[in-house]
């Protein structure tokens, strides 16, 4: 059981390799590589992103770190999505996604760009050693409209052996005092959505803090043992159960003790990977500081399940 953290926070830091080099010199055993929009040295922005993934897989092999997961960019959709809706679907069903030549539609050229990067992102993952990349399931779509979405990106996850993971979401809808109903929010919905795709291809990725947040009928300890081993991937952040804060364990109101309870109950043998985007508000010369401080906690929480085990 791996202690990881995903690296997009840490872009500020420097170099991918910059980053890996303060991971593995804190205690880090494990890296989730962030493939975010817009995130400096994402390498599925680059010609030869192929090249550069083998490239950063044998730096990590040398320094002694592993990639156990990684998270293709996200959404799929245009962010303001309007009409959109509708030729969305029409993209998704029609096989294989859309031809800009046949329209001058921006939001098409928004959805072709996403799902090359997204597909890229598939493949830098296997390179790098991921066990599974995380892609955001459409958060407007139900189980059967996301199942045939996700057809898209089986190929680069064969080609390259990452399976995909699907995360659990939330909708945040004005006027609302608390998080609104997404693809996979619940955890009946996630396990509908995880039982129409095959698993030897697509797995679970329970992110804690959206489990846990008020208006969604759930909990991280009903996620996970209600998905139970199609469970591989985690992320781990706490918040104040309303807001999607991504905060250090321990430091809010989420109550991990249930998280370690469930996981053990499952059996859970995967990593515990962080998603604590928190530590951008330091500095760079106290990063080292932070990132020593999120390994103990990481490390703090896998005694716990292991010594209850």
């Amino acid at each position: 059981m791996f202690i990881s953290t995903e690296i997009g926070t840490f872009k500020q830091y420097g170099s991918n390799e910059q980053i890996l080099k303060l991971l593995k010199d804190v205690g880090f055993e494990a890296y989730d590589f962030s493939m975010f929009v817009e995130t400096p040295g994402n390498l599925i922005y680059c010609d030869d992103y192929i090249q550069k993934a083998y490239e950063l897989r044998a730096y990590a092999d040398k320094i002694g770190i592993v990639c156990n997961q990684a998270h293709a960019p996200f959404p799929l959709y245009p962010p303001e999505q309007g009409e959109w809706r509708d030729f969305l679907l029409e993209c998704v069903f029609s096989g294989t996604g859309v031809d800009l030549k046949d329209t001058d539609d921006p939001d098409a050229e928004y959805f072709c760009q996403m799902q090359k990067l997204i597909y890229r992102a598939v493949e830098v993952a296997g390179i790098l050693g991921a066990k599974a990349c995380v892609v955001h399931p459409n958060n407007h779509f139900n189980a059967q409209q996301n199942a045939q979405m996700y057809q898209y990106f089986i190929p680069a996850s064969h080609k390259y052996g990452a399976k995909i993971a699907v995360e659990n979401m939330w909708n945040w809808e004005k006027g609302s005092p608390h998080a609104t109903v997404a693809a996979c929010s619940h955890h009946d919905d996630f396990k509908k959505h995880l039982d129409l795709l095959p698993a030897d291809t697509f797995v679970a990725c329970v992110d804690i803090g959206h489990a846990e947040m008020q208006g969604l009928d759930t909990d991280s300890y009903q996620m996970i043992t209600t998905l139970k081993d199609r469970l591989a991937c985690l992320h781990i952040h706490d918040n104040d159960m309303l807001h999607d804060l991504h905060a250090f364990p321990y430091t809010n109101k989420i109550p991990f003790e249930r998280m370690c309870n469930a996981l053990i109950e499952i059996g859970y043998d995967g990593d515990l990977t962080f998603e604590t985007d928190y530590i951008r508000k330091f500095s760079n010369d106290f990063f080292p500081t932070a990132a020593r401080y999120m390994y103990q906690i990481g490390d703090y929480i896998r005694r716990q399940i292991l010594q209850k085990k």
